[in-house]
């Protein structure tokens, strides 16, 4: 039996760990993502991204190590979205399984005007991927929607989508997409949880209606290897 392909938790965090964690993007080192490595487009604004944080492997003692800032855990707010994953496999197994050996967080940041294109998570070295949306406040109009196509059952492996288009040729990626041309957004209510499988996906961009206010994420991946 396939998975399904996505699960949505909301309320993910207690309000006082929602609320330190908001306030430690205000302060937190990010810098531009590259729009030449990875499925961002040159058209797809510029978003912001802070330091990779790996957990250990699962078999590992979780201990904090003053050398390794960017090893989980940190003593930072961002801990406490990997912990309430780690300590809860119901809130994952369904969509990802167990076949994974850590997990990967980055903070994100996508301000008006700035989105994701779209493509698929190597499924080789990720398991499944998570995002949990920091922002205190959202509006719909304001746009930033996880956008997760629906793949064609009866397709075969070799008919596979790629998992990005060419940086600047994405004629073909578009016709597989529009194939079956449907699918689901989840918009980014806050303090809400969502975790995805290999289905193609994108952000769809933040519109200038939003104004200062920016989509806030964690997002990471279940790691596959060692």
């Amino acid at each position: 039996m396939s998975r399904p392909t996505i699960s949505i938790v909301d309320h993910f965090l207690d309000e006082s760990a929602w609320t330190s964690l908001w306030t430690h993007f205000q302060f937190m080192e990010l810098h531009p993502v590259s729009r030449t490595v990875g499925a961002w487009k040159l058209s797809d604004g510029q978003a912001l991204g802070g330091h990779e944080i790996l957990t250990p492997t699962r078999d590992e003692e979780l201990v904090h190590d003053p050398d390794q800032p960017y090893r989980y855990p940190t003593e930072s707010p961002i801990d406490a979205v990997l912990t309430a994953l780690l300590s809860d496999p119901e809130t994952y197994e369904g969509v990802v399984g167990d076949d994974w050996s850590r997990l990967s967080a980055r903070a994100y940041v996508y301000p008006g005007g700035s989105a994701l294109s779209w493509h698929k998570d190597d499924h080789e070295l990720y398991a499944g991927a998570f995002i949990y949306y920091a922002h205190p406040v959202w509006n719909a109009h304001w746009g930033g929607e996880l956008l997760v196509a629906e793949e064609s059952e009866d397709s075969d492996d070799s008919e596979d989508l790629p998992i990005m288009g060419y940086r600047f040729e994405t004629e073909s990626y578009s016709e597989q997409l529009m194939e079956s041309g449907v699918g689901r957004f989840v918009m980014p209510k806050p303090n809400r949880l969502v975790i995805l499988g290999g289905a193609p996906h994108a952000i769809a961009p933040v519109t200038h209606a939003a104004g200062q206010n920016v989509r806030a994420s964690v997002s990471g991946f279940f790691l596959r290897g060692t």
